[in-house]
């Protein structure tokens, strides 16, 4: 009898961007052609060093992440791709997205990574309101993001994902509701709904740093305007047929985020690229966060980690439950009683009482799932 491998999703970063955007607290470079590409270079040695080494693993899900993975070559990004699919163990029909900015779609990108074989992109588009993408410093506008979507039309890409953000400093509910109307009549088969980073945007006001394009009240929306805003979201987008499958998650039958889906089921993560975190044969792995010396190391295993620490019973328990609680199936105790049994701390049920105390969560047949506004607390749930 065939062993079962054990489940495993690949996370690429990729640090650089066009031009930095406010109120994200993501490590971003701009860095020159030559220096991008030699990145790669390095991403292609640290994905050779792991060939041979995952026999016992089946990789379901890839991402090339980091927010603006397209401003890459995307010749190169192909390649990238490419020799994941040649050199680890990829299975047939598993799930390989990229993350893209509006303005760096067209014939030339869309050709180039196609030698990688991508069926998925996640746009980062943030916004349908120019002057709120002119508040968050964009390198786009409004009209990129529908030129976007009509070049993955014209390429028969149809897997998309389009990301927007709620909490803009001076965004209103109608602004708010008029860019989810903007995504749900581009009928993308999903749309992830995230904060902005509000540490981000306090830290900047706190130093006096003020950032123009066209605010009115240059006001952050506080939170209980920003919790009204993901409730409004979850409501219109499922009166739309999108189905919520998990906090900030929203789809069209058929075409969940698979790697979402199994990254909050608590499969093994491998993250390659600098500052990439992996979660992986009982560790956590940290890569070195300084590009110049992650460029001269990848590949070394030794000399490319900043940080490893094993994982106890504690940090698996509490990853299962609130990776549990943030799809829609929710946290069911007879399924955490069969993988920890009496080994899982008795502490974490209690978080589950306080989180149906506060409302944030309910119970239901052994079941606990999130309310609507515990999917908005998500983060603050989970500490991330």
């Amino acid at each position: 009898m065939a062993q079962t491998r054990i489940p495993l999703i690949l996370d690429l970063h990729i640090p650089y961007c066009i031009q930095p955007e406010n109120f994200l607290s993501r490590y971003y470079l701009i860095g020159s052609n030559a220096e991008k590409n030699r990145y790669l270079t390095c991403l292609g040695r640290e994905i050779l060093s792991y060939e041979g080494d995952l026999d016992e693993y089946e990789i379901r899900a890839v991402r090339l992440g980091g927010g603006s993975a397209s401003v890459m070559s995307p010749d190169l990004l192909g390649k990238v791709l490419s020799l994941v699919r040649e050199k680890l163990p990829l299975v047939p029909g598993a799930e390989v997205s990229y993350d893209a900015l509006p303005n760096t779609i067209g014939t030339p990108s869309l050709t180039g990574i196609a030698s990688g074989h991508p069926n998925r992109v996640e746009l980062m588009a943030r916004s349908d309101n120019d002057s709120e993408l002119h508040t968050l410093n964009c390198s786009f506008r409004a009209q990129d993001i529908r030129n976007a979507i009509r070049f993955f039309r014209k390429f028969h890409l149809n897997n998309v994902g389009i990301t927007v953000n709620y909490g803009i400093p001076g965004q209103t509910m109608q602004s708010w509701h008029n860019t989810l109307h903007a995504c749900e009549i581009m009928q993308p088969g999903h749309i992830t709904v995230e904060p902005l980073d509000v540490g981000g945007y306090e830290e900047a006001k706190e130093k006096g740093i003020w950032f123009s394009g066209g605010i009115e009240s240059g006001e952050f929306p506080d939170k209980a305007a920003r919790q009204e805003m993901y409730e409004h979201a979850a409501g219109y987008l499922t009166e739309k047929g999108y189905l919520c499958y998990g906090a900030g998650l929203f789809c069209l039958p058929g075409y969940e985020y698979r790697y979402r889906v199994l990254e909050r089921n608590g499969a093994s993560v491998i993250g390659m690229g600098v500052g990439a975190v992996s979660r992986f044969e009982g560790y956590y792995i940290r890569n070195l966060n300084n590009n110049t010396l992650y460029m001269k190391n990848a590949g070394d295993f030794e000399k490319l980690t900043a940080q490893i620490r094993e994982r106890d019973t504690a940090d698996m328990a509490q990853e299962y439950i609130y990776g549990r609680l943030g799809l829609s199936e929710g946290f069911a105790e007879a399924a955490y009683e069969e993988l920890f049994g009496e080994t899982a701390p008795k502490s974490l049920r209690g978080k589950l009482d306080v989180l149906i105390q506060k409302g944030w969560a309910r119970a239901d047949g052994g079941i606990v799932t999130l309310t609507k506004a515990g999917q908005f607390h998500y983060g603050e749930i989970t500490g991330y």
